[in-house]
């Protein structure tokens, strides 16, 4: 989803990145790389059994636009920053158009755009900030391994690596986590 918004958004200077909690931070650091997108996971919103080992996923991811507050009056008297500017809401319009019906290379159905909401429309210093999360859900099959490969009592382990800073693909932390089969 990143990578289709930044083929689409780059020319406009529009920053992509996962969501690492940049609306967290205290010192308002995000409100330098505004315009901005940010791609995240919301929820896995339902699980149907199909088969004996068969599952249908279904879930939404949000992008979330963020830009700063430019008045009628800056665009009114011509100012140079806000015509160059991409608004909030065409911000959410183009994350709609790029990821709409995509399915980006995945075994997924293609995302449908959904409902879109206010974060915040906030102050950030001295900076009027609007921020709005558009959801795309979409859904997937997944198969258990046989039930040979599943036997009870056995370990499985998992390896996880989470990519915290954004915009860089370098594993920040890493987990196993090991579970026995019942």
């Amino acid at each position: 989803m990143r990578e289709r918004l930044r083929e689409l958004l780059t020319p406009a200077g529009v920053t992509v990145e996962s969501y690492g909690a940049q609306l967290d931070d205290e010192t308002f650091a995000y409100v330098r790389t505004l315009p901005a997108q940010w791609v995240t996971f919301d929820a896995i919103t339902s699980v149907k059994k199909t088969g004996k080992r068969t599952y249908i996923y279904s879930a939404n991811f949000e992008v979330l636009s963020a830009q700063r507050h430019l008045n009628d009056n800056d665009r009114r008297l011509n100012d140079a920053s806000a015509d160059q500017d991409v608004g909030v809401y065409e911000l959410i319009e183009r994350a709609k158009l790029a990821l709409s019906g995509q399915k980006l290379g995945l075994a997924i159905q293609q995302l449908e755009p959904g409902a879109v909401r206010s974060v915040a429309k906030t102050m950030a210093g001295r900076d009027a900030v609007a921020i709005y999360a558009q959801q795309f859900s979409t859904s997937w099959m997944e198969e258990l391994p046989p039930e040979e490969l599943m036997r009870p009592g056995e370990l499985v382990t998992v390896g996880l690596n989470y990519l915290i800073k954004p915009g860089d693909e370098v594993t920040d932390t890493s987990d196993l986590v090991t579970t026995r089969n019942p």
